[in-house]
């Protein structure tokens, strides 16, 4: 169970619920906007991110480990209580369970995990539907999912505020279930190397191979 939250976390990200998209939201105040705009500027200024992470999920299992970012396209969270890895490698999100040598390749232009490893993010470009902004308490969060993917899901980003700094994110699948991941021991834009982003699959082999 513990292992579908892990993929759930990284897959569902930014994804979009096919009864979410017939759901008509208020538009936006102007002071919303400008918290929306706060956070696409936030993510176009990190070119990388080095932290620790704790994820719990709603049924009460929980994992940690080490999630690394570097832009464009490259991802990595290393699981140091499951013998999971999650690799984006510029071209493929990989899935790996080391315990059982399984391998699954994604689209990596495909999947919306990319979003947040992208160059220039803009959530109206990017097809993103905002359902609620809110700032509070020292706290902002934005909750979106795609208006073009009917995969279940969506995300509510959380942000410390003045200055922002992503704290944690909320995935949600179909069914409701949700996924805590916070982030801790947090350093941006860091140098990290390529090399952290490598993938060498046990099979050696890649798709078309």
């Amino acid at each position: 169970m513990l292992k579908k939250g892990i993929l759930t976390a990284v897959l569902v990200l930014f994804a979009v619920s096919a009864q979410a998209q017939r759901i008509k939201y208020a538009p936006l105040t102007e002071s919303q906007k400008q918290t929306v705009k706060a956070v696409e500027d936030y993510f176009n200024g990190i070119r990388s991110i080095k932290s620790g992470f704790y994820q719990v999920s709603q049924n009460g299992a929980s994992a940690e480990g080490t999630f690394l970012m570097k832009k464009p396209n490259k991802m990595r969270l290393e699981y140091a209580t499951q013998p999971v890895e999650i690799v984006a490698d510029g071209y493929y999100l990989i899935f790996h369970d080391k315990k059982l040598e399984q391998v699954t390749y994604l689209d990596l232009d495909e999947n919306p995990a990319s979003l947040i490893m992208k160059d220039g993010l803009s959530f109206e470009k990017e097809k993103l539907e905002i359902e609620n902004v809110e700032r509070e308490n020292g706290l902002v969060s934005l909750t979106v999912f795609r208006k073009d993917q009917p995969q279940a899901g969506k995300i509510t980003l959380v942000f410390k505020d003045r200055p922002l700094t992503l704290k944690q994110w909320r995935v949600e699948d179909a069914q409701g279930i949700s996924t805590l991941v916070t982030l801790t021991d947090t350093d941006f834009n860091v140098p990290l190397e390529d090399e952290s982003f490598k993938f060498k699959d046990p099979r050696r082999k890649r798709p078309g191979d």
